[in-house]
Order: C-alpha cells, then structure tokens, then sequence
C-alpha cells in the first residue's frame, strides 16, 4: 500500500499563518519514559513530563515583526501536516529569541504543554 508522507507542515499561531520555509518540525511533549534496571529485571521506568516543541523558519519579508512574533505567549499554536494531521499546542509561547539568518530565514522556536491531535 503506498501513500503520501508528511512532508509540509502550516503554522497558526492564533489563527492567523506565519509563512515559513520548509523543515517545520513539531515534538509532541507529553510523558517521556527513562529506563530503570535493576539488578535482576530490566521492565522498570520514571516518567516526567516534557513541553511540546515546535521549531520552524520563518519568511522574513516586508510587514513581518520578528519582535511580535517573540512576543506570543498564551498562544494557541496550529500543526497541520499536509497530510491531515493537526496538532494544537495550547497556551503556547516563543521560547527565545529569533534567530535572523541569510536567505529571508529566523530561526523561531516555540514550547509549550502537550500537543494535543485534532482527529
């Protein structure tokens, strides 16, 4: 059976599209597991919880604020695969400063808690 793959992802943030680049990349956050072995078995783990992370490059281009960009915080963030996916990163943030580099791109990157999978 063959199929499309992700491959282009659309970005919201409050609804309104932030034109990037391609490359988008979105870590979901939720429970992340660490193995803890012991002496005689190996099936024991802790859990701790870990913030969603979405990175992507933005357009720089004519009325783009790099700086209100920086500013979302409480957020509501928007993932839509061009495969049908969608993820939604409420109460979402900028993390840190953009990163403006060559070719029309900065650098954003963006957290908050678990992503969650509109079905």
């Amino acid at each position: 059976m063959s199929g499309k793959l992700f491959g282009r992802a659309t970005i919201r943030a409050d609804g309104q599209t932030i034109k990037t680049f391609d490359g988008a990349s979105l870590e979901l956050g939720g429970v992340k597991r660490t193995p803890r072995p012991g002496s005689n078995d190996a099936d024991g783990f802790t859990e701790e919880l870990t913030p969603s992370k979405l990175e992507c490059d933005v357009q720089v281009r004519e009325g783009v604020s790099l700086k209100a960009i920086h500013a979302l915080t409480d957020a509501v963030l928007t993932f839509e695969c061009d495969t049908g996916q969608v993820y939604i990163i409420n109460h979402g943030y900028s993390a840190e400063p953009p990163v403006l580099g060559g070719e029309g791109k900065a650098k954003c990157v963006f957290h908050g808690p678990e992503a969650e999978e509109l079905l």
